[in-house]
């Protein structure tokens, strides 16, 4: 049982009070819950955005902290849990919404000592009727692995950042890695396994209900690609794509002819992925041909 709690939570560039109104609404529930919800801005760029989340400093066990430079969410996640005071901490995206009353609750009777727990995600409502969104659409497919049995298969390989809560004493002695723009919650799961701290997922998402366009989806797939190329000694054994294109590559004219067909179709695979009606095939094939690419 969980008796003082801090909820943290890194936001770039998006106005979060309700969602810091609705966490502490759950808080206040709680009869004998010490708690704390801290906002972390890494230096966003939308100044309307700034000023909107200043009002989180008038709620009461709230504080907005604006960063003065961007580091990225692992950096300001590390940030967060060093401003915070109590024995629990819990991370959340700031661009997920809670699902029911009973969200913090759930945490608050599930937590045990020296246990990460990994409360998952759920897919909101298709986003619109006209054309299709790919961030959507690549969700909505993965959806059935981020049931907590599918999780807890591979509970590691498994952990995301997303909506998770940690004892402070535990999180501090592993943390994020800052040079790891993305993929860093991926390397987080194999430290929580190299330390011998016990992961658990349970049925307790967040829901996504934030869904950005295709282009700018792709835009961010391809930064996962480069990110994922560079640290690909690190995240060895965490990464399907990794470990496909690894297979691939030791097959020199597969190859070969792999990267020649994305030099060749590789821009039209990219112009079908960000256009009004993607489809996920294409989006698997040009990850593949994009990252072999990279890896000459």
């Amino acid at each position: 049982m969980i008796e003082s709690l801090s909820v943290l939570i890194p936001v770039y560039n998006q106005i979060c009070v309700n969602k810091v109104k609705a966490i502490k609404e759950l808080c206040d529930a709680q009869p004998s819950l010490e708690y704390e919800i801290i906002v972390a801005d890494d230096c966003s760029t939308h100044h309307d955005t700034i000023s909107a989340n200043t009002e989180i400093n008038e709620l009461p066990h709230c504080r907005f902290v604006l960063k003065n430079r961007n580091e990225g969410s692992g950096a300001t996640r590390n940030f967060l849990a060093r401003q915070s005071k109590y024995d629990w901490l819990l991370f959340l995206d700031c661009d997920m919404d809670i699902p029911d009353k009973w969200f913090i609750d759930r945490y608050v009777k599930t937590a045990q000592p020296r246990t990460v727990v990994n409360g998952g995600i759920k897919i909101g409502p298709k986003p619109c009727t006209c054309g299709r969104n790919l961030r959507y659409l690549y969700e909505h497919h993965e959806e059935p692995a981020h049931t907590a049995q599918q999780r807890s298969k591979n509970p590691y390989k498994s952990f995301r950042s997303t909506n998770f809560i940690i004892p402070r004493s535990i999180f501090m002695s592993v943390m994020f890695n800052e040079s790891m723009k993305r993929y860093e919650d991926v390397y987080f799961g194999k430290i929580l396994r190299e330390s011998n701290i016990d992961t658990i997922h349970i049925d307790n998402p967040v829901v996504m209900n934030a869904f950005e366009d295709n282009k700018e989806y792709v835009n961010k797939v391809e930064l996962d690609l480069r990110t994922l190329y560079k640290f690909r000694d690190e995240l060895q054994g965490y990464s399907r794509i990794l470990s496909l294109c690894n297979t691939i590559s030791k097959v020199k004219p597969l190859h070969i002819a792999a990267r020649l067909w994305h030099s060749v179709l590789g821009p039209l695979e990219r112009n079908l992925i960000i256009g009004k009606y993607p489809l996920l095939t294409v989006l698997s094939v040009y990850r593949i041909g994009y990252f072999l690419s990279i890896n000459k």
